[in-house]
């Protein structure tokens, strides 16, 4: 009986967020109808397609639409998906999606009626989280891999059932971005999860080769520098670095993606310096947010990073106040996402002027930003801190050379 009130007690709290989700997945944010039940969700319909032509045999990269952009294991997983209907698929996708989120929300430390609210909140106010469940998107279940991997916090199970790594590596055979967690893992000196990220990607790429053709076509592409959606790196909804010099040169090329590295390696530099500092959690959303900020393709609804950061920069107090105040800033700009009501698409960003560009980039300026004053700030609490231990040692000696006059 005791047990059956504490699940019942979880339902209760899952259940703001759960209809939350199923309302923006149905199309309820757009004002389609609820009923009877056929959502559309422009992404998931690429997933659910490619899947049914892998079940078909057929080449997942020339069907007309949306294009496929993810490596062929992330096929083989779509196929799965297309072997249900899909009103029960696009359901279930949706509560998915709810309950990646409340995993990520209690692994931060939420709980109760906390948990409820800030769910809820999410679904309907937070930008990203409200177009990842339009969309049928996936970036919730790519953000709740890297957490419940790397993140230190409470855990529904006392356990692990894997080693930890596993989860970022098969995040990254399906999308290449998370990387980033597991590049993260190894410069702060985490290198068994490192190395278990990068088995576990060889491992399900390596699946991925049974559709051979497919694999060929997309690996060879992505060596040549074509990741599928070079056509759209100038699209304004894309809050990328690289999309950001593209917009700013008026020429759609990949030749700018040296600032993409750069960018990498400052957020790489900040998460292992707050790593060392003693702020993992810190470190691990500097990690999420390198990854989007460095990727040649980050639409908006990437960024469901920002409720990490929010709650972390909220939690630890001890972070300093400027990086804190201005990451909250940071957010609510994603949070808003005000570059998506500007004018978009048929390459009209060429022709932006001065407060459309303002606009449309901002954010990604202060998410350099927000890297370089976390490297700045890590390096001046390392200051502080070593100015610290010298003055108490200067002391230290002080005393005893006065212990040892008294003595005298």
């Amino acid at each position: 009986m005791a047990l059956l009130r504490v699940w019942a007690r979880r339902l209760l709290i899952a259940l703001p967020t759960v209809l939350a989700a199923l309302f923006v997945t149905g199309g309820g944010l757009s004002s389609d109808p609820l009923w009877p039940w056929n959502p559309h969700l422009a992404d998931f319909d690429v997933y659910y397609r490619t899947g049914t032509l892998v079940l078909q045999g057929k080449d997942i990269f020339t069907p007309e639409g949306l294009p496929w952009v993810y490596p062929p294991f992330a096929a083989l997983l779509a196929a799965v998906l297309a072997l249900l209907p899909w009103a029960v698929v696009t359901a279930a996708w949706g509560l998915l999606g709810a309950a990646a989120l409340l995993a990520v929300l209690y692994r931060l430390g939420l709980s109760g009626w906390r948990l409820s609210v800030v769910g809820l909140v999410s679904v309907l106010f937070v930008a990203p989280v409200s177009q990842t469940f339009a969309f049928g998107q996936l970036g919730i279940l790519l953000v709740a891999a890297a957490v419940l991997d790397s993140m230190p916090g409470r855990r529904f199970l006392k356990r692990r059932i894997l080693p930890e790594g596993w989860l970022t590596g098969l995040a990254t055979a399906v999308k290449l971005t998370p990387a980033v967690i597991a590049a993260a893992n190894f410069v702060t000196g985490r290198r068994r999860p490192a190395w278990t990220a990068l088995a576990t990607f060889v491992a399900a790429t390596a699946t991925g080769l049974l559709l051979w053709a497919d694999s060929l076509h997309y690996w060879g592409g992505l060596i040549r520098g074509d990741s599928g959606t070079n056509s759209g790196l100038i699209y304004a909804a894309n809050q990328s670095v690289l999309a950001m010099a593209v917009r700013l040169s008026r020429h759609s090329t990949m030749g700018w993606v040296w600032l993409s590295l750069l960018v990498l390696a400052l957020g790489l530099w900040a998460a292992a310096l707050w790593h060392r500092r003693g702020q993992p959690r810190f470190a691990l959303v500097l990690a999420g947010l390198t990854g989007l900020l460095a990727s040649p393709i980050s639409w908006s609804h990437h960024y469901v990073w920002v409720v990490p950061l929010v709650i972390v920069l909220w939690q630890e107090r001890s972070l300093p106040a400027v990086l804190r105040w201005f990451g909250q800033v940071y957010a609510l700009w994603i949070i808003t996402a005000p570059f998506m009501h500007i004018p978009m698409g048929a390459d009209v960003e060429f022709s932006y002027g001065w407060w459309e560009l303002l606009v449309d980039d901002a954010g990604i300026v202060a998410g350099v930003v927000f890297l370089i004053l976390a490297v700045i700030a890590a390096l001046g609490s390392r200051n502080s801190a070593s100015a610290t231990i010298v003055e108490s040692g200067e002391l230290n000696f002080a005393e005893t050379l006065v212990d040892k006059e008294k003595e005298r």
